[in-house]
């Protein structure tokens, strides 16, 4: 059986890492695995274990920090900010991935985040869509809501009008391209079989789903909270992508709030890693094991990717939380209700990061409260959720 495993969306390394987790799985049964992937300096992860990795299609993502600012009340309307309006890319795409069709000539595809990849496989190829609640709205329905706190009903029109315009662009793409046309926009996001792996407090759309989540099987495990006395009294670990828009007040509030910071900052240039390191401030050049450092330290600074989330929260550590993104806002918003993390804003001055930060590490209460929360996340086992992967994979393909 050769499958081909596809991402095409997103940033961060929690695509690659679940991609990873299933493609392990499948060829441990025997399945030949391909990958296309959208960024190649996530290619390691994969090339490391020996698997032939290609350059997949990529969307090119709005750079005019004024987009942020453009009020999104559903999916769709992320979706015409990040591009899909534009029928002549989506076309490219779909021709990108017919190519690598034509090279791994897969039984079965397999996508992260990949609208592009499900148009191209329909009709032509069994599809199986894996990938986190927020890219995976529920089939066959309009978008509801993004955020889980607003009704149905109090969606916007023009949010509604926004999806009815995406759905017609794909749909007449579609019929150009000899594809089957979709009777929703969501189904966009969906193959011929869906698998959400989530937290269900990181769902936006639990309240719309018939059919229910299952746990995450690529999240960190082995991670055990320690009491307040065993951890370093001022640690902190700050992890975001080097392009985010308050990465440098973000480190330079942290940097003169007289603390003691391990950071990752993925992406970040060798020079920018020596430059940034001095007392009481390592940064460091690869990711770092969650299950030695988050239970070691007073708080963790992220962007609330989920995998970062969920393994401060079995860590029992607080959380200073500064969104990338609305999926992040979502993510941010469930850990917040959970266990008590506080969320950051991109504008925050470097004074109020590291004020911010040294109240919370003082803050016994809220220690108490993250530690009390540890046990909301226990290990789980990720078989369950790999065999009905791989039992649909092997009906699909035949």
């Amino acid at each position: 059986m050769r499958i081909l495993l596809g991402w095409e969306l997103g940033a961060g390394l929690g695509h690659v890492n679940r991609l990873k987790v299933v493609a392990d799985r499948l060829r441990a049964d025997g399945a030949e695995i391909s990958v296309a992937l959208q960024d190649l300096r996530r290619a390691d992860i994969f090339t490391d274990a020996g698997y032939p990795v290609v350059q997949g299609p990529v969307w090119k993502m709005p750079t005019d920090p004024a987009l942020r600012k453009i009020p999104t009340h559903s999916f769709a309307d992320v979706l015409k900010i990040i591009g899909l309006a534009n029928d002549q890319a989506l076309a490219a795409r779909i021709d990108g991935w017919r190519g690598l069709f034509d090279l791994a000539r897969p039984d079965l595809v397999i996508g992260d985040f990949a609208p592009a990849l499900t148009l191209a496989a329909r009709g032509r190829c069994p599809m199986i869509s894996v990938g986190n609640g927020y890219m995976t709205p529920p089939a066959g329905r309009a978008m509801p809501p993004i955020r889980p706190w607003v009704k149905d009903r109090d969606l916007p029109a023009t949010s509604r009008a926004a999806e009815a315009e995406l759905l017609a662009l794909v749909n007449r793409v579609a019929a150009a391209k000899g594809v089957p046309t979709l009777n929703f926009l969501a189904d966009l996001f969906n193959g011929d079989r869906t698998f959400v792996v989530t937290a269900s407090i990181t769902d936006p759309y639990r309240a719309y789903r018939e059919a229910p989540t299952l746990l995450p099987f690529n999240m960190p495990r082995g991670i055990h909270p320690r009491p307040l006395a065993d951890r370093r009294p001022k640690g902190v670990f700050l992890y975001l992508p080097s392009g985010h828009p308050a990465v440098r007040n973000i480190v330079y509030g942290l940097r003169g709030a007289g603390l003691d910071c391990d950071a990752y900052l993925s992406d970040l240039p060798a020079a920018s890693i020596e430059k940034l390191t001095g007392p009481g401030f390592r940064v460091h050049a690869r990711p770092v094991s969650f299950a030695k450092m988050l239970p070691e330290v007073r708080l963790v600074v992220h962007y609330a990717g989920l995998s970062t989330a969920i393994a401060a929260a079995k860590a029992g550590t607080p959380q200073l939380i500064a969104p990338w993104n609305l999926e992040h806002a979502v993510t941010a918003r469930g850990v917040a209700d959970a266990v008590g993390a506080r969320l950051i804003a991109d504008d925050a001055s470097t004074a109020v990061v590291g004020k911010t930060a040294r109240a919370m590490i003082d803050d016994d209460r809220l220690a108490a409260r993250a530690l009390a929360g540890a046990d909301m996340f226990p290990d789980h086992d990720p078989a369950p959720t790999l065999d009905r992967i791989a039992a649909a994979c092997k009906e699909l393909a035949g």
